[in-house]
């Protein structure tokens, strides 16, 4: 501004420009305070994001890991139910077995029983039959060495002497 144009009292131009100067000066440091802030709060917004970043890390491998041992005990669930299962078909089969041995075992005394029975009656009927003298004579007559018959003599004999071969 000229000073013919300045209504009142207009101040020299060497004023102004000191004025400006310092306006500029303190819009300089204005600005430089606010970069200040802006970098410190972008710094601190970069640790903050730095902090959530690594604490979504820490919860991402805390899921893993989880997910691991829940697929590990899944894992070791099913080991155990197959170990269990192939014990329990192990105790069939072995209860089968003995089964089969008893079921053997009681069929050789049943077998046992009715032949003890068939030849204690075919020891029965033929020890009756053959202790028959008709029986005997018939069947063992003529082997002398079975079959001895006191001789007997004409004359009497004196009572306890009997002959004897």
């Amino acid at each position: 501004m000229t000073e013919t144009q300045c209504a009142g009292t207009c101040a020299a131009d060497d004023d102004l420009r000191v004025i400006v100067d310092s306006h500029a000066r303190r819009l300089d440091r204005l600005e430089d305070d606010v970069d200040t802030l802006k970098s410190g709060q972008s710094g601190a917004m970069m640790e903050k994001l730095i902090s959530v970043e690594a604490q979504g890390q820490r919860e991402r491998n805390r899921a893993m890991e989880a997910s691991d041992t829940r697929k590990a005990l899944t894992d070791l669930t099913k080991q155990i139910a197959e170990h269990t299962g192939a014990q329990k078909r192990q105790n069939e089969l072995k209860e089968q077995e003995l089964r089969a041995v008893r079921i053997r075992g009681e069929k050789f005394k049943i077998w046992g029983t009715v032949i003890g029975i068939i030849a204690t009656l075919g020891g029965m009927v033929g020890g009756t039959l053959l202790s028959s003298q008709t029986w005997d004579d018939w069947a063992f007559g003529s082997v002398h060495f079975l079959h001895r018959h006191p001789h007997m003599d004409d004359g009497p004999q004196e009572t306890g002497q009997h002959d004897r071969p």
